[in-house]
């Protein structure tokens, strides 16, 4: 693997909530920003859509804890409702991301594999002395989506935002 390419394979456990649930919020790009808020900066999309469709793109920044953005498109590759979320990013960093969707005591496990190629230049240029803290800096974001897809679910399900004690008891 060169130093530019990264792999992350990881969970989130989404309790009280079903797959459907869970694939009406991780299939429409255009919302990222209200549930991954402090991460996903914007994301706007290139044509307008009734409903998301297999096609449809984004253009998305965000950030990390590290101070630069990443900026990129988003293309949805695979949406299988309830099941399945793919979608190919190019830009700063090219790869794909998949999320399934498993139901699991009394909620949703989120199997999420990301696999990029950065090309921004300061992390490309960089990644053979800090692949490292770079990695670290996309796991920073990992736990900030997890919350927020849950307390934006409470939200949106008007239950009273019980997302962090959850989370915590799911850990």
């Amino acid at each position: 693997m060169a130093a530019n390419e990264y792999q992350f394979d990881e969970q989130w456990f989404i309790p009280g909530y079903g797959p459907r649930q869970v694939y009406e919020v991780l299939y429409n790009a255009t919302i990222l920003p209200e549930w991954w808020s402090g991460v996903y900066l914007e994301a706007i999309p290139l044509r307008a859509y009734e409903r998301p469709i297999v096609g449809a793109k984004v253009r998305a920044r965000a950030r990390g804890f590290l101070p630069y953005t990443l900026s990129f498109e988003l293309e949805a590759l695979t949406l299988e409702h309830s099941r399945l979320v793919e979608v190919k990013a190019t830009g700063d960093f090219n790869g794909i991301w998949r999320a399934e969707l498993v139901r699991e005591n009394g909620g949703t496990r989120v199997l999420i594999s990301w696999r990029v190629t950065v090309h921004k230049p300061i992390i490309r240029y960089l990644s053979p002395l800090l692949k490292p803290l770079f990695a670290w800096n996309h796991c920073w974001t990992t736990p900030r989506g997890e919350r927020g897809l849950l307390r934006y679910l409470d939200n949106l399900h008007q239950r009273p935002s019980l997302s962090t004690s959850r989370l915590s008891m799911a850990l």
